[in-house]
This record gives C-alpha cells, sequence and structure tokens, in this order.
C-alpha cells in the first residue's frame, strides 16, 4: 500500500481541528488575495516619490497629481480612456453575448455540422487561444480594414475578446431556466416577444449584469492584445503602466489603484444589491 495512504489514514483529527484547519486556510486565502491590494493603497499615501516602508508620513500628494491643473496628463487621459472603452466593451459584450446565447441554447439546427454544442464550443475558443495570437491577428485584421490603431479598433477587439466571457455566464444561466414559468405566461395569452421582457429578461438578468461585470474587467484590465492595437493617441491605463516601468513607478499609480479598488467594490456591492432586487 502506498506509505501516503498510509499514514493519512492514521492522523485521527477531531471535528474541531478539522474547522479550525479550514479557517485558518481560508484565512491564509484572504491574506494571499488582498495584502497585496492593501499595500497598493497604504504606499498611495506616502510623500516619497520611491515609496518604502516604513513610511516616513502621509500625504495625498499623489492624488492631487490626478486633479488639474497639476494632473499627469498622460496617466490621467489613459485612465478616461480605459474606463471609456471598458464602459462601451462591457454594453456592447453584454448585448451581443445575450442574444449569442439564447441563439445557442434556444435554437435548433438541422445542419450536421451546425449543432449548438460544436458552436458553443466554438464560441468559447477564444479564451483558450493565447492571447498574443489574438492580438497579432486583430492587428492584421484591422490592418487590412485601415482601422488599426483608432478608438473603433480597440472597441471592436475588446468586445471580442470579452464576447466568450458573457457568452458562458449567461448560456449557464439559461440551461438552468425553467422554462415552465414561460410556458405559463403564454398560457396566460402573452406573446412570445412580451414574455421575453417581461418574464425572460428579468429572471437571467443577473446572468447579463455579472457578465457585463466581468466585460469591463476584462477589458479595463487588458494589456497583451491591447498592446498591439493602440497608438500614441489613445493609450490604455495597463499599456501606459508598462510603458513606465523602464523609467520607475510613480506613487500616482498607487493611487489610482486604491481608487480603482475603492470604486470596484462600490460597484460589486452595488450589482449584488440590482441583482438580488431583481431576483425578488
Amino acid at each position: 500500500m502506498n506509505p501516503i495512504r498510509v499514514a493519512i489514514k492514521r492522523i485521527d483529527l477531531s471535528d474541531g481541528m478539522i474547522d479550525r484547519l479550514f479557517k485558518s486556510h481560508l484565512l491564509l486565502l484572504f491574506l494571499f488575495l488582498y495584502v497585496p491590494i492593501a499595500v497598493v493603497i497604504v504606499l498611495s499615501f506616502t510623500p516619497k516619490s520611491f515609496p518604502s516602508f516604513p513610511m516616513d508620513g502621509f500625504s495625498l500628494e499623489w492624488y492631487a497629481n490626478l486633479l488639474p491643473p497639476d494632473h499627469n496628463e498622460r496617466i490621467v487621459n489613459s485612465l478616461i480612456t480605459s474606463l471609456q472603452i471598458g464602459v462601451i466593451s462591457a454594453l456592447g459584450a453584454g448585448v451581443v453575448g445575450t442574444l449569442a446565447a439564447l441563439g445557442l441554447v434556444r435554437s435548433r439546427f438541422s445542419s450536421r455540422w451546425l449543432q449548438s454544442d460544436i458552436l458553443y464550443t466554438f464560441t468559447l475558443v477564444p479564451i483558450v487561444v493565447p492571447w498574443i495570437v489574438t492580438g497579432i491577428a486583430g492587428l492584421t485584421f484591422f490592418n487590412l480594414l485601415g482601422i488599426q490603431g483608432t478608438t473603433l479598433s480597440l472597441v471592436i477587439g475588446h468586445i471580442l475578446i470579452c464576447l466568450p466571457f458573457v457568452v458562458l455566464i449567461v448560456s449557464t444561466q439559461l440551461y438552468q431556466f425553467d422554462r415552465s414559468v414561460e410556458e405559463a405566461a403564454m398560457n396566460l395569452g402573452a406573446s412570445e416577444l412580451r414574455t421575453f421582457y417581461e418574464v425572460t429578461l428579468p429572471l437571467i438578468a443577473p446572468g447579463i449584469i455579472a457578465g457585463m461585470f466581468f466585460a469591463f474587467t476584462i477589458s479595463f484590465d487588458n494589456f497583451t492584445q491591447t498592446f498591439f492595437w493602440v497608438s500614441t493617441q489613445n493609450q490604455t491605463l495597463p499599456v501606459v503602466i508598462f510603458g513606465m516601468i523602464d523609467y520607475g513607478l510613480e506613487p500616482t499609480v498607487n493611487a489610482i489603484g486604491a481608487i480603482i479598488v475603492t470604486v470596484s467594490a462600490l460597484i460589486a456591492a452595488a450589482a449584488e444589491r440590482l441583482s438580488s432586487r431583481v431576483l425578488e
């Protein structure tokens, strides 16, 4: 018998010990996830241009650098660009992805090669394809269209890379959807369109909202593909930060990170409240 299995069988742990081990594991997991974020927030208040521990004081200088007239124009403009593209990409991927998920889950295909499971697999392929390949492919495609380096190319590219995630989330909810609710509405005289807007859409809204928030995160954080698609006039925040690495990151980046974490937490809380109200 395997000696490891023998050793495990000889270990006799009480229920209380097992419970404490799981709690300790959970605590270590949260520390691993959130201590780096806490460090970023703390360092955003350093008075020095080169962050270090322990800090020699407290300063709001780096937050002031985000406000006119003394703001770092390059960082602020890239942040605004990332936010704009992220919102548009989330909305576009939310609409297109929801329609695609409905087509994949609800439609019936007569062709042997166009079955829903095959199409579903092809829809999710971009998730597993190396992102550098997608970036180069997009660069070639946008060059052929003559839009490489424009905001339009960034929006189209980001919608395409966010789309599979929205389809995955929404289609998962549709597969678990109880269609007897729709049948009851139609038996009471509601048309298919009215049933969709008044019954189906409210019930799958939490999945759509979650997919759109996930799409925004993917778009805002994306660097690999975006690096191939940007120009000097419309660089996003990850691209600008990467370009600053050779010269050293100033704490203004930490201030932006602290603001983004705070706003993200508020958005997540609002989304949770909204999803709960929709389900009610």
